[in-house]
């Protein structure tokens, strides 16, 4: 009861945990991010980890190249018909995407890096009970759209790569003498015979975890695009609160009417940058 009274008699009184908001912005962004190297190193990062970065994103994209090449591979030298031929189209589609989507994460990591920036300096700026409200209520629509998004992506990968195979079965040559899964991306003969254990079940299983890193990526994107977007909605909705009080004047406000529009402005153009 104390704690309600002295935030309606004074809203700027209160001391508030900016690194738990933070977090609540953030947090699944550098779940999804940091396990596939493309959250934004930090100034005090040392070489060691700047080393292991790149050995994450080489390995990451050689792996999306274990999906992509063999599998472009088999449909330009082994599918004749144009059923299979859109049938695999989509998959390595959605490989090349993958990869066009991880290399603008790596080259945008400064932009990346600056959008995380501004979302922390904004928590750390707003001191008003209300303005709090609006960006914990948008934060908290910006996490469950990470959530949503991750869901269903991981939930495609679960279904494609693991339920859609075993649920179809072995197939057995018409000799009878090789029984084998297929490949969710047929590989090449040329490459390799993948019919054949164990070199069927390595396969099966780095197509896995290829396909998992490939749908991660598309999730990353989607949560930093996400994150930023309902955060600057949440700072336009704060913008339209400080318009409110322009005339009038607020607790945390200057006392003159010129410095409050002063305020405004740039915190407008802060916005849209």
């Amino acid at each position: 009861m104390h704690g309600t009274l002295m935030q309606k008699t004074n809203p700027i009184a209160t001391i508030y945990d900016h690194e738990k908001d933070i977090r609540l912005s953030i947090q699944l962004n550098r779940w999804l991010l940091k396990p596939i190297g493309v959250w934004p190193k930090s100034a005090e990062t040392s070489w060691i980890e700047k080393y292991i970065y790149i050995l994450v994103n080489v390995i990451c994209t050689s792996l999306i190249g274990f999906l992509f090449i063999p599998c472009a591979a088999y449909m330009a030298l082994e599918v004749e018909d144009t059923y299979n031929t859109l049938k695999l189209s989509g998959p390595l589609s959605f490989c090349l995407m993958a990869v066009i989507k991880y290399s603008s994460l790596i080259f945008r990591e400064n932009d990346i890096r600056r959008g995380i920036e501004h979302i922390e300096n904004d928590w750390m700026n707003t001191q008003h009970y209300e303005d709090r409200i609006i960006m914990i209520r948008n934060a908290k629509f910006g996490r469950r759209l990470v959530t949503i998004c991750a869901f269903f992506m991981y939930g495609g990968a679960v279904f494609y790569y693991l339920a859609m195979p075993f649920s179809n079965g072995k197939v057995t040559e018409a000799d009878g003498n090789l029984t084998y899964r297929p490949l969710v991306y047929p590989v090449a003969r040329v490459i390799i015979d993948a019919r054949y254990s164990p070199i069927s079940e390595i396969f099966f299983w780095v197509q896995c975890l290829s396909g998992f890193i490939a749908h991660s990526i598309t999730a990353g994107a989607c949560s930093v695009a996400a994150v930023f977007a309902m955060h600057a909605y949440g700072r336009l909705e704060v913008l339209m609160q400080w318009i409110k009080h322009l005339v009038d004047g607020r607790e945390d406000f200057h006392g003159n009417l010129d410095k409050r529009l002063s305020m405004i402005v740039q915190q407008h153009v802060r916005i849209l940058q």
